[in-house]
């Protein structure tokens, strides 16, 4: 364990290195048959590859796990390569969880916060060409730990910038101070580093939002066990895409700016937000997954600070690419679980979720993607207005609805289209309507026209230093009060 830590900071520098280079750049097209069995290199002893040659980069999967990929260039004259990888928390009881022959240049296996990994990689010769195997393997430390930078209370961006200047790391762990207080008055733009933002479930920071407060990510973004208060803010998104990406970030058509790692929302609440909660911002983006879990989200939107706008946005205000170029975005995969998003004002223009573009191979290279809204309590988000648009309509976006309260929500069957795969169970879901009568589909194919009968008020502001922010949205319906946030059962 001393020699690995010994070896930590450069180990953690180029590996991580490679994941932010390499994470939106073109991936490995794996070897070339041609060359590795129809090779010049015969009657030879093969060498492995070096371990400068060796690069790990990071896979955000599907299922909100995570993957390294690791790769390294042809060796000429191989059949195959050896590939071994051992958790190494412990060196003197490695534990293995990959061990394959591979006939590419690249494999991956799964990351976990905070381990030690043992990489081997060995070179097969050809018996066809009489290619000895190499004699030794590589063999290359990763680990997929990141110290936790504590930020005393007070002015949230420049201590973070401050940070960020001085180290230039690629991935960060932010840790706020528990039942700490901090000021946000400008943009906090974390552009292509990986960054989580965590405060405390014993006692969570308050982030108040001046005027122009904006936190911005290129590069994928998780935050966790903190309030912010966003009355305050101007015409912004509490979270945006970074306002000006590098052409590096081009995406897999090469017309959008690409954003493959997560952001994540979850263990948040959010205190009059006026506008949405997040939108891409000013360029056209493909974003590959967005979940917000567990948090509670009080607007107060009148729809008049952005017409375009939703509490998940896809709507590039400028929908410029590289050169102005213009393209529409889009966002392949939308989770909304155990939240209760609610708001204080009537509003007719913004819509829940706007998708911008409603053919996602446009942007990215398939079609499929899923939006997930399960176990959530929602009222009047947003009463006036369809709940959705531009929802892909093709059998392979799936589309899971189930368990929800839809309380003065205004036509789901706008959201959840006819061609698109659909796991819903009506039984499960509630709709009442209250600006609007429940639109007839709605009641038909999506949900159960009941009033939840709310046992507090739905139009308070959140308290940010009580639990639940001093709300209560408890039902009392036969079926809501089964289902909705599981906060209130």
């Amino acid at each position: 364990m001393k020699k690995m830590m010994a070896e930590f900071k450069s180990l953690l520098g180029r590996s991580l290195f490679g994941i932010a280079l390499l994470a939106f750049a073109s991936c490995s097209k794996g070897f070339d048959s041609n060359e590795l069995f129809t090779s010049s290199v015969s009657n030879s002893q093969l060498e492995s590859p070096t371990q400068d040659e060796i690069i790990f980069s990071r896979v955000s999967n599907s299922d909100g796990s995570q993957s390294v990929k690791v790769s390294w260039p042809v060796v000429k004259g191989a059949s195959g390569y050896e590939c071994i990888v051992n958790i190494v928390n412990d060196p003197a009881n490695p534990e293995e969880i990959y061990n394959k022959v591979v006939d590419g240049t690249s494999f991956t296996f799964p990351r976990e916060r905070d381990t030690y990994y043992e990489v081997s990689v060995k070179t097969i010769g050809n018996t066809q060409l009489n290619n000895k195997d190499a004699e030794m393997a590589a063999l290359v430390a990763y680990n997929s730990y990141v110290q936790p930078m504590p930020i005393a209370s007070g002015d949230l961006g420049t201590a973070i910038k401050t940070v960020m200047d001085q180290y230039g790391d690629p991935e960060y762990i932010f840790e706020l101070e528990a039942g700490g207080t901090y000021q946000l008055d400008g943009e906090l733009d974390f552009g292509e580093t990986i960054v989580t933002l965590t405060g405390s479930e014993a006692g969570r920071p308050i982030v108040t939002f001046g005027k122009d407060g904006v936190i911005r990510t290129a590069g994928g973004l998780t935050v966790e066990s903190i309030n912010f208060d966003c009355t305050e803010q101007g015409s912004y998104g509490v979270v945006e895409c970074s306002s000006n990406p590098s052409s590096a970030l081009a995406g897999p058509k090469d017309n959008a700016y690409y954003l493959s790692s997560p952001i994540i929302l979850q263990k948040c609440n959010f205190k009059n937000v006026a506008c949405c909660l997040f939108t891409v911002g000013h360029c056209t983006w493909a974003i590959e997954d967005i979940r917000v879990i567990d948090c509670i989200v009080q607007l107060n939107n009148d729809g008049k600070r952005w017409s375009n706008g939703a509490l998940i946005s896809g709507y590039s205000t400028d929908f410029y690419y590289e050169g102005g170029q213009q393209w529409y975005g889009g966002i392949k995969n939308i989770t909304l679980k155990n939240n209760t998003i609610y708001n204080l004002k009537d509003n007719s223009k913004n819509r829940t979720i706007r998708f911008n573009n409603n053919t996602l191979s446009r942007v990215f290279e398939t079609d499929d993607g899923t939006a997930t809204i399960e176990n959530n309590t929602i009222s009047k988000v947003f009463n006036g207005k369809e709940f959705g648009n531009n929802t892909p309509n093709k059998a392979q976006y799936v589309i899971n609805f189930n368990n929800n309260i839809c309380y003065d929500v205004f036509r789901l069957q706008k959201f959840i289209q006819g061609n698109c795969t659909k796991n819903i169970d009506m039984a499960t879901n509630t709709i009442w309507g209250v600006a609007n009568d429940v639109d007839g589909t709605d009641k038909s194919k999506y949900a159960t026209e009941e009033d939840p009968l709310f046992v507090g008020d739905i139009n308070q502001e959140l308290d940010l230093t009580k639990p639940n922010g001093g709300i209560n949205f408890k039902a009392n319906g036969a079926i809501s009060s089964q289902v909705g946030d599981p906060r209130w059962r």
